[in-house]
């Protein structure tokens, strides 16, 4: 009995040792994580609101532009939110972090930028026009909502691009597995 508490006590003493070892994860791990949940949030709404407004102009109906305006409200909530996100990660402190804070920054720039121009292109179609005009008007609406999330992956190859601890953060952070 002594015996076997011995061995559970050198057993205890050894999974704690074990568990100090670890380290804490990098600048560049923490970077990666906040930015990759970042982009993954507002990419998935941004996708479901450019499916839902493809799905309205391909099969248009009674309520269309309204439904179609709650779509894009939720694609300018949804960057709005990114935006401030992306504002509020800290950078490591070294050349590729602040490389990286800058593509992010610029990312966060042209997204709010395609939104805006979503909503106006929305808001420009006139109340009585029929149902030709308006979904002549939306066509391309869809596509640009899509289109923001490849740059958002394009921006992130680049980041990762940016240097050797940069990509490894990366390729470390759990939250980053969704765009590999």
């Amino acid at each position: 009995m002594i015996r076997l508490l011995s061995m559970l006590a050198l057993a205890a003493a050894l999974v704690v040792a074990l568990a100090g070892c670890g380290s804490s994860p990098s600048p560049q791990e923490k970077f990666a994580s906040s930015v990759c949940s970042a982009v993954g949030d507002w990419s998935d709404q941004v996708k479901q609101s450019a499916s839902d407004v493809k799905e309205q102009v391909q099969s248009p109906s009674t309520g269309m532009i309204a439904a179609i305006q709650k779509d894009v409200q939720t694609a300018i909530d949804a960057t709005n939110t990114f935006v401030t996100s992306l504002g509020s990660i800290s950078a490591p402190d070294s050349d590729e972090g602040q490389a990286a804070k800058q593509q992010l920054d610029a990312l966060g720039t042209q997204v709010k930028s395609t939104v805006t121009k979503a909503q106006q292109t929305v808001k420009g179609i006139p109340d009585n026009a029929g149902i030709a005009t308006t979904v002549s008007s939306l066509a391309t609406l869809g596509p640009s909502l899509d289109t923001l999330a490849t740059t958002a992956q394009t921006t992130l190859t680049a980041v990762q691009a940016s240097g050797e601890a940069m990509k490894e953060g990366f390729q470390k952070a759990d939250s980053c597995n969704q765009f590999t």
